[in-house]
């Protein structure tokens, strides 16, 4: 069965802040829509976008499923467990579910084929952390066994509160996946290497100059 894959995206005039030093607004829009598009290309039929904007619904709509966000619930957490709610209730979601972040500019198909092969089974969660100790993936089997908790430090929180729950845990060292754009920093890891430069963020990136901005910088 295909393993759906939700994709939560951010409003576009909240876009990537902290890329702010590097990047200007309508840049860090181009970026955010970039690496969203890679995304969802990789995660192919199971792709369903967590979204409440509507640039973003309409880019992404034929590539992949669409889901608004629910009015009225304040934050990524709440929308993503209603968002789950949904899934499992009209059947999309059983068994399986991979959250993935919309900033992962190496991620492809083979990619989360190789995370999912990781799953040692029911009763267990499939983690890759990101540089900064966020969730860059969340792979859970099954889905809904403990709260969710995105935020500064949550891949910890998820490994404690899966184990508590007595899900087994593994914690992958999936590289594609561990690398997302949220810092300068982040840009500059990417386009050090020749693989990072070739994909569509890499190519943007430096059509845009970034090398040269992340260069001076340095100075």
């Amino acid at each position: 069965m295909t393993l759906p894959v939700l994709i939560p995206v951010n409003r576009l005039d909240r876009a990537k802040g902290r890329l702010a030093p590097l990047l200007n607004e309508a840049e860090r829009v181009e970026l955010t829509l970039i690496t969203a598009r890679t995304v969802a290309h990789a995660a192919g039929p199971g792709a369903i976008v967590l979204t409440a904007d509507e640039r973003v619904a309409e880019l992404l709509g034929g590539v992949c499923r669409v889901l608004p966000e629910a009015p009225g619930l304040a934050g990524l957490n709440a929308q993503l467990e209603h968002a789950i709610q949904s899934l499992a209730a009209d059947g999309t979601v059983t068994d399986r579910l991979l959250i993935l972040h919309a900033d992962l500019p190496l991620v492809r198909s083979w990619t989360i084929a190789d995370l999912a092969a990781e799953d040692p089974g029911p009763g267990s969660i499939v983690i890759v952390r990101s540089p900064d100790g966020g969730t860059n993936a969340l792979l859970l089997h099954p889905p809904g066994r403990f709260p969710l908790a995105y935020g500064p430090g949550s891949c910890d929180r998820h490994i404690a509160a899966a184990r508590a729950a007595g899900l087994r845990v593994v914690e992958s060292p999936n590289r594609e996946l561990q690398l997302d754009l949220d810092t300068p920093a982040d840009v500059a890891a990417l386009l050090a290497t020749a693989r990072g430069q070739q994909t569509a963020a890499g190519h943007y990136l430096l059509a845009i100059h970034a090398d040269r901005r992340l260069a001076a910088a340095s100075a």
